[in-house]
C-alpha cells in the first residue's frame, strides 16, 4: 500500500518574519501616546492657555462649550504637533524616549501627504472609533493599526531595525530569496499492513 503525504508550511517566509519581529507593538506605542499627550498638555498650557487669557477669549465658543477657541486651538495643536513631528524627525517625542520610529512600508522617506493621512486622517477616523482601531496592532502579524495601513506606515523598534538591516545586508541574494520561499514537501511512503 502507497501513502501520499504532503505538508505545507506557510510559516518559513522568514525574511517577512524578519521585518515583523522589528515591528513595534501595542504597548511601547500606547505609552509613547500617553508621554505625547503630557508634553502637548503642557505646551497648549504655556502657549494657547496664556494667550487666550492675555486676551480675555479663553470663554469664547461657538454654540457649544465643546467648541470653545482653548478646544479648537489645542486640537489644531495636537495635529500639527504628531503630523510635522512625525514628517521631519519620523517620531515624536514619546517615540524618541521609547526608541520607536514610524517608517514607509516602501523604505523609503515619509511623505508629507503619507505623514498626513496617518497622523490627521486616519487619527480623526480611529479617535470617532473610540480608538478601537488602533486595537488592531494586537491582531496583525505587522503590527499596523488602521492608521498604519491608510498611509502604508509601519512603527518600527529603532534597536531591532538596526540588526534586521544587518542581518539583511549580510545574507547573499540566494539565501535572501531562498529564505522568502514557502515550502511544501511531498513525501511518498510505502507501507506494508
Amino acid at each position: 500500500m502507497t501513502e501520499q503525504v504532503s505538508i505545507e508550511h506557510d510559516d518559513t517566509n522568514y525574511i517577512t518574519a524578519l521585518n515583523n519581529m522589528t515591528h513595534a507593538g501595542f504597548f511601547p506605542r500606547f505609552i509613547s501616546y500617553i508621554i505625547d499627550i503630557v508634553v502637548l498638555w503642557g505646551v497648549a498650557q504655556l502657549t494657547i492657555v496664556p494667550l487666550l487669557s492675555i486676551f480675555d477669549l479663553r470663554n469664547v465658543f461657538f454654540g457649544i462649550e465643546a467648541l470653545s477657541l482653548e478646544n479648537i486651538g489645542t486640537t489644531l495643536l495636537y495635529f500639527i504637533y504628531f503630523t510635522l513631528m512625525t514628517f521631519f524627525f519620523k517620531q515624536t517625542v514619546g517615540k524618541m524616549i521609547l526608541g520607536i520610529s514610524v517608517n514607509s512600508s516602501t523604505g523609503e522617506k515619509l511623505t508629507f501627504a503619507q505623514t498626513f493621512y496617518r497622523e490627521t486622517v486616519g487619527r480623526i477616523i480611529s479617535n470617532f472609533l473610540l480608538y478601537l482601531p488602533y486595537l488592531a496592532v494586537f491582531f496583525t502579524n505587522a503590527k499596523i493599526g488602521l492608521h498604519d495601513f491608510i498611509a502604508d506606515t509601519y512603527v518600527v523598534n529603532d534597536k531591532y531595525s538596526k540588526y534586521s538591516r544587518r542581518i539583511k545586508d549580510e545574507m547573499s541574494a540566494d539565501t535572501k530569496s531562498n529564505l522568502s520561499e514557502t515550502s511544501s514537501i511531498d513525501h511518498t511512503v510505502e507501507r506494508n499492513f
